[in-house]
């Protein structure tokens, strides 16, 4: 298959889907005015305001404040795409004023907290601190979210600003005699990339591109700097208190081999690579994404999708150090699924949106409550009953995060070049190419190739069973690659491609050289992780399991179901999906929860994973 593949534009998928359409109905309706909402009381606004009236006052908040505003605009932006609100997109044009006037103020440089409280020290210098300041983080959210606003609704008003923050970062920074940084906190790479993208694809934008000093081939240009220059540090200050590794500054992104460093700051970093690395011949950087891709999944990934075990830098440790109360922050595991979906755009491997599967239906979707008001930092695999979602602190990184990745999400369903198709996730949805109109109705898909012959490749997850295909009541052949099935024909919406295997509810072992989960199991029904929670079980979750438990399952599918299965003393112990846990909580034992489980007998013949995708856990 010729790449890189495109992705469909946020607005050109539209999901209908039994489990998805009411998730993300309450994600845009609920949890986006409520994080607006919180924001404007804390004062996120505010500070931008002052900063445009020029007014001398303190700042309110922590550093990188303005990023997470500028992160649920873009989130805003892109479910304005899917979806037309006069009010949401009236609240953005008023958003989008007060960050122009807050960047009429400087040369293009907007963090308000530097502004306010450390004029004199930009990007961190004169005794501040890059890493703390977060300056170039704020101008990347920035970039990002002006990208998404101009393709949702055409205008520019947001666009301006961050092209000024975009000009003065090119301008500021870069190889010597500019200023050799890199960023503290990852985020402007990938924004970079996508900035480039905008004026490259865009015609409609040269007169714009004129008029305020666009130079497309600069912002490429400066992530690739940021990515070469990482480890060179004897040319830039030292920032005290944090080592190399915990922003990636330990080694030129080339040369590095191991997932090291605070875990969301890595992936950011690793987004950003996989993008510079499909506009530029980057042989080396391809190499490395690789092997780091093969760290993080084979050595230090959690059975829920999530990543980073230490709580005291939220970051990755050794390799196997998984245990059961590790840090696993939601943004970590929010930015490996984005990894995963740009490493797909490099080498479309099924193995990819294995990893994205799993980290959405458990680590991701875990990490807000069932009244989309409530958040987990945090997503540890053990509870002793203590453990519960917050409604808003001073650190609320998390529901941004998760608001840019639910309004992404249909983007993710599918992927094409000219003359193929890749469904890559079933979720039921439907897109119109220009070459194809493919819609998902369970297990069916109803394809239109217009006439002409279209390469399907259809993803086998790596739990499906029994994966056979079939087409107007007969077998269909296909062949595999890189772990999805392939047919080519010429496809009509009437005579739909019919799917059948079997998901089942299994055991997974631990990986023997995982110390703390040595001889356990947690259970999985499809990419779904079960849990047993305190509620259901008489306030116990210690159990050990029977090796060859009887199961019943209720509900209508594994994000939705109940699993009961039997304890070596024959008592049923009760599972729901992970991600369900700490919703019920009318006494402190109600929230005790726990994934992981003595097994009696564990099966000599490990079950998981069937093909080696994913095996940090057997």
């Amino acid at each position: 298959m010729q790449q890189p593949y495109q992705r469909p534009a946020v607005g050109d998928v539209t999901i209908c889907d039994a489990f998805w359409s009411p998730y993300l109905e309450k994600t845009r309706h609920i949890m986006l005015p409520y994080v607006f909402r919180r924001m404007d009381d804390s004062g996120y606004e505010r500070n931008l305001i002052h900063v445009g009236e020029k007014q001398e006052v303190k700042f309110e908040g922590l550093a990188f404040w303005d990023g997470l505003l500028y992160e649920v605009i873009r989130a805003a932006a892109d479910f304005l795409a899917q979806e037309y609100d006069p009010m949401l997109d009236a609240y953005l044009d008023k958003l989008a004023e007060t960050i122009r006037k807050a960047s009429d103020t400087s040369d293009g440089f907007l963090s308000s907290g530097t502004m306010l409280d450390r004029p004199q020290q930009r990007w961190g210098l004169n005794g501040g601190n890059l890493i703390l300041q977060h300056d170039l983080y704020n101008h990347g959210a920035l970039i990002e979210a002006a990208v998404s606003h101009y393709l949702a609704t055409g205008k520019t008003a947001l666009l301006y600003s961050a092209v000024r923050a975009a000009n003065c970062v090119v301008r500021e920074i870069g190889p010597e005699p500019k200023l050799p940084l890199v960023p503290g906190h990852s985020m402007p790479e990938e924004a970079f990339v996508k900035l480039y993208r905008l004026f490259r694809d865009h015609e409609e934008l040269q007169s714009f591109a004129a008029e305020h000093g666009v130079d497309a081939q600069a912002y490429l240009d400066i992530v690739e700097f940021w990515q070469d220059d990482r480890g060179n540090r004897a040319h830039r200050p030292q920032w005290e208190g944090f080592a190399p590794e915990y922003n990636q500054d330990h080694a030129p992104f080339a040369r590095q081999t191991e997932a090291l460093g605070h875990a969301v700051r890595a992936m950011l970093c690793y987004i950003g690579s996989a993008a510079v690395a499909q506009e530029r011949e980057r042989p080396d950087y391809e190499a490395a994404l690789h092997t780091l891709w093969d760290s993080v999944v084979h050595r230090k990934l959690h059975i829920s999708g999530g990543i980073g075990a230490r709580h005291d830098i939220e970051g990755f440790a050794e390799d196997y150090v998984l245990p059961h109360d590790a840090y696993l922050e939601t943004c970590a595991a929010v930015a490996l699924a984005f990894w995963n979906g740009e490493m797909h755009r490099l080498d479309p491997d099924a193995k990819y949106y294995d990893c994205f599967e799993l980290s959405l239906y458990n680590n991701i979707l875990a990490s807000v409550g069932e009244d989309f008001k409530h958040f987990f930092y945090e997503n540890p695999l053990v509870s002793d009953g203590t453990v519960r979602r917050w409604d808003w602190h001073m650190c609320p990184c998390c529901p941004p995060m998760m608001l840019k990745f639910m309004a992404a999400l249909g983007s993710y369903i599918y992927g094409y070049t000219e003359r193929s198709l890749m469904v890559n996730l079933w979720i039921g949805s439907r897109l119109e190419a220009e070459r194809f109109t493919v819609e998902q109705q369970g297990q069916q898909l109803h394809i239109d190739s217009k006439g002409r012959p279209l390469e399907v490749h259809i993803r086998v997850p790596f739990y499906a069973e029994d994966f056979a295909l079939s087409c107007g009541g007969a077998p269909l052949p296909y062949r595999m690659e890189q772990g999805y099935a392939v047919v080519e024909g010429v496809w009509t919406a009437e005579t739909p491609l019919l799917l059948s295997y079997t998901a089942s509810v299994r055991y997974v072992r631990a990986n023997p050289l995982a110390q703390e989960t040595r001889g356990q199991v947690a259970v999985l029904h499809g990419p779904v992780l079960l849990c047993a929670e305190g509620v259901d079980n008489g306030g116990r979750v210690d159990f050990t399991l029977a090796a060859q438990p009887p199961q019943t399952v209720t509900g209508t599918g594994p994000a939705d179901e109940t699993v009961t299965v039997a304890a070596a003393d024959g008592t049923p112990v009760q599972l729901i999906p992970y991600y369900r846990w700490c919703n019920r909580l009318e006494n402190p034992t109600d929230a005790a929860m726990a994934v992981w489980f003595r097994c009696e007998g564990i099966p000599e013949e490990d079950s998981f994973p069937r093909d080696g995708r994913l095996y940090a856990y057997c």
